[in-house]
């Protein structure tokens, strides 16, 4: 079974069909890449998932949950994560407050139990505290955890977004562009990174990447789109081989 099911789904605007009747499967632990031109529906399909925008038809279903007509907070509090393609970071947040907001979803305790269950409120505390320098760690940015998330150079802001995403726990990842605007070297690290994301917290990774370097060198599988239709699917081996691919999106095999 699927950790996560689209099941021809269908978003219009007006006249404009955005995605249609797209199928599509994440199982559990799969890092997948999300491709196509400027315009396919790409990110369109990210806030399908994540209830920012709500499908004209079709079905949307993780861990057997149906999401449709579900809110953007509630799936977080499901399990799914993202990040966006331009960086959105609070300006007046320390990188470790950054972390710090991302977990109060994971915070049991109200006023009143603040009051009269101090002990277990301060052990509850300082689980989060822990969680936060682990992850931190993680990404090499303990060093930078009193600075302002917004003062770091840009690599490492988009290392920050990743991390705020994460600190939700999702069991589902949703990592858009993340390459964007990096160097090659930055770029050789978040390969490395995402890997390493998916193995140590055992989440699935759904990606829309423009470079296919990063995309051919990290992902098993790539579903192709095209003016909102998926035109193809497989290993990185059969889509850049694929001649209806190369003549959408690629241009020459890569």
């Amino acid at each position: 079974m699927p950790l996560l099911s689209l099941n021809n789904c269908t978003i219009q605007f007006g006249g404009l069909v955005a995605v249609s009747e797209l199928i599509l499967d994440v199982n559990a632990n799969d890092l997948i890449g999300l491709i196509g031109p400027n315009g396919a529906g790409k990110t369109t399909v990210f806030n399908m998932i994540t209830g920012v925008y709500q499908p004209t038809s079709g079905e949307i279903f993780f861990d057997k949950r149906n999401l449709v007509g579900k809110k953007p907070h509630q799936i977080s509090h499901i399990g799914i994560a993202r990040t966006f393609q331009n960086i959105r970071l609070f300006p007046s947040l320390t990188v470790y407050e950054t972390v710090q907001v991302a977990l109060k979803k994971n915070i049991s305790y109200g006023f009143f139990h603040a009051i009269t269950q101090f002990d277990a409120m301060h052990r509850q505390e300082n689980r989060i505290k822990e969680t936060i320098f682990e992850i931190l760690d993680f990404f090499g940015l303990t060093r930078f955890k009193d600075e302002m998330a917004t003062s770091l150079p840009y690599g490492f802001q988009r290392r920050v977004e990743i991390v705020r995403a994460l600190a939700t726990k999702p069991r589902l990842l949703l990592l858009d562009e993340p390459a964007a605007g990096m160097n090659p070297s930055e770029k050789k690290e978040l390969m490395a990174l995402i890997s390493q994301v998916r193995e140590h917290y055992k989440c699935a990774i759904l990606l829309i990447e423009h470079d296919m370097k990063v995309v051919m060198g990290i992902c098993e599988r790539i579903a192709v789109l095209d003016y909102g239709i998926k035109i193809a699917e497989g290993s990185p081996h059969e889509v850049q081989c694929n001649p209806h691919v190369i003549e959408a999106y690629l241009g020459e095999q890569v």
